[in-house]
């Protein structure tokens, strides 16, 4: 910024104090450019019109314009240029004029230079400022504009969500383009939910694919007599949101629920992964739009957990709302019972059961979660009660209820509490004698067809033979009396012997085919389990 320089021109009839005033005044170092000097104010104002200057400095009486007409021209057509009036008259109507116009400076001659250098100065720092206020004001504009879609997308979950003031609604959806105003007439909520989905960026590829589809057919096959405007955007649960509005109700809903149809025949043709789309009910009133959203995300998981292909709609939930049956509290318990019996058949016996009943008997979506929420908290108790650690049955870090709680269909519930149930089981059992037996012989026989890979661990080895790593490494100190990485390192040596008797393969070849990426390291741990180094054990076989 210091190196900026703020243009000026210089405008008074007498070439010699013209002339004097521009060659006298070191201007670049005070900050300045000349850009001109004229001698009248018809032809300053001609150039001005052009190329608004920064600062004006002019005289006031000469032919043509005087210089205080000339400057209320200048400011009505550059309200930003500042405006030095130089008057060989201390005249109080000019003074009074210039302040009327808001001049920046009436300064009455002589003045030294000195005096009028400090007059620059302090012009200088002001025009800083105001430069300065403009490039934050440019920069924040910038930053608003990058990121207006999420400030709109944030003001339309607000909406869905009824947490929008009326006096800031109508106001705000003009500010964010939103042709939404409050002789709107109806409005309508269309949800789109993956069952599963892929994580990270493929994800993100997915749900702009989607977009693309939707845009495409809202942009090129809506009848614009009845929709008058849409929104697509994510919710806080990444479930889009297509929210519709228009004219006539019954209209809108039959246009919509037509447009549903052939987004969702179009998806089906990307290969993306499961998901369903609900149609909720049209209302026509925004403070009503919140329960109508709701209803339709309730629709959709509702039908998602019932395994309901194609469109999902409200009104096909609304005819059984109220013939609900009550869920069986029993459930959670059956499968904890049998659970603690290590009876797998009457697990999946129970488990299926719940799952049939579910399929085939309508339900709310608080019934469902109050059932999700004892199953929870009974898995809870029949692990304290078998004294089985969460730790050894889930990935460290996860939250296995938080999961459960995000099962979409009843098929996934099934596999969830079966998995639970299994891995309980197997830990039960896996505290019998000759359980313990079978799995150090499986891991003996798994070190040596897999001691050859140097990234072999003992997280490998238990995850391909479905134990915890805490429990493994029990029970093969308990019967081999050494532990996995002595085992693994006792068999690689070995294999190592093998090599440097019967072939003449390098000491570095020989380490990286029994598992070791460092010749160095595997010198080390030869010798510390021989007490000779890899050539002294081959040359007493030459």
């Amino acid at each position: 910024m210091n190196d900026y320089l703020y243009t000026f021109v210089i405008v008074d009839d007498e070439s010699e104090i013209r002339e004097g005033i521009r060659d006298t005044i070191p201007w670049e170092k005070l900050g300045f450019a000349f850009k001109g000097a004229f001698s009248n104010g018809k032809e300053a104002l001609e150039y001005i019109e052009l190329n608004p200057p920064d600062v004006l400095i002019t005289d006031i009486n000469m032919p043509f314009m005087d210089g205080l007409v000339l400057s209320e021209l200048v400011l009505q057509r550059s309200p930003g240029t500042k405006v030095l009036i130089i008057s060989g008259y201390d005249d109080f109507e000019y003074a009074r004029k210039a302040l009327q116009l808001q001049v920046h400076d009436y300064i009455v001659k002589p003045i030294t230079p000195s005096e009028f250098k400090d007059i620059l100065r302090r012009l200088k720092e002001m025009l800083d400022m105001e430069r300065a206020e403009e490039q934050d004001i440019k920069r924040l504009k910038l930053q608003l504009a990058e990121n207006l879609p999420l400030i709109k997308e944030r003001f339309l979950n607000q909406l869905i969500t009824g947490i929008i003031s009326d006096d800031e609604l109508f106001e705000r959806c003009k500010y964010l383009g939103l042709s939404i105003e409050s002789h709107t007439e109806a409005f309508h909520s269309i949800v789109l939910d993956f069952i599963r989905h892929h994580g990270g960026e493929a994800f993100d590829i997915d749900v702009l694919r989607v977009k693309n589809v939707i845009r495409h057919h809202l942009e090129n096959c809506i009848n614009q007599s009845i929709i008058t405007g849409w929104e697509i955007f994510s919710d806080d649960k990444n479930r889009l949101v297509l929210l519709i509005w228009g004219i006539g109700k019954l209209l809108l809903y039959q246009e919509d629920l037509k447009l549903a149809e052939q987004i969702y025949s179009q998806l089906l043709t990307l290969q993306l992964p499961p998901f369903g789309i609900a149609v909720g009910e049209v209302v026509t009133d925004l403070h009503v739009l919140p329960k109508a959203f709701q209803d339709t995300v309730q629709a959709l998981q509702i039908g998602q957990l019932h395994g309901k292909q194609g469109i999902i709609t409200y009104k096909e939930l609304g005819r059984t709302e109220n013939v609900y049956k009550n869920i069986n509290p029993d459930w959670p318990h059956q499968i904890g019972n049998a659970i603690k019996t290590a009876n797998m058949a009457k697990v999946y016996e129970a488990i299926d059961g719940m799952i049939v009943y579910l399929k085939n008997n309508n339900f709310s979506l608080e019934q469902y979660q109050v059932l999700i929420e004892r199953l929870a908290a009974v898995m809870v108790i029949t692990f304290n009660e078998l004294d089985i650690n969460e730790q050894e049955l889930f990935i460290k870090g996860s939250n296995p209820f938080l999961e459960l709680s995000r099962i979409k269909t009843l098929d996934e519930l099934r596999s969830c509490c079966s998995a639970v149930a299994e891995s309980c089981i197997a830990i039960i059992r896996s505290r019998q004698k000759n359980f313990a037996e079978l799995k150090v012989m499986e891991a003996l026989a798994y070190i040596q067809q897999n001691y050859s890979n140097a990234e072999l661990s003992i997280q490998n080895l238990c995850k391909d033979l479905y134990i915890s790593t805490s429990y493994f490494s029990a029970i093969i100190k308990n019967y081999t009396g050494k532990t996995f990485l002595e085992l693994l390192t006792e068999t690689r040596i070995n294999k190592a012997k093998e090599l440097l008797r019967t072939t003449y393969l390098k000491t570095s070849e020989i380490a990286e085919m029994v598992g070791y990426q460092d010749a160095h390291y595997f010198s080390i741990s030869f010798k510390k389990i021989t007490g000779k180094s890899p050539s002294e054990f081959r040359s007493e076989y030459e």
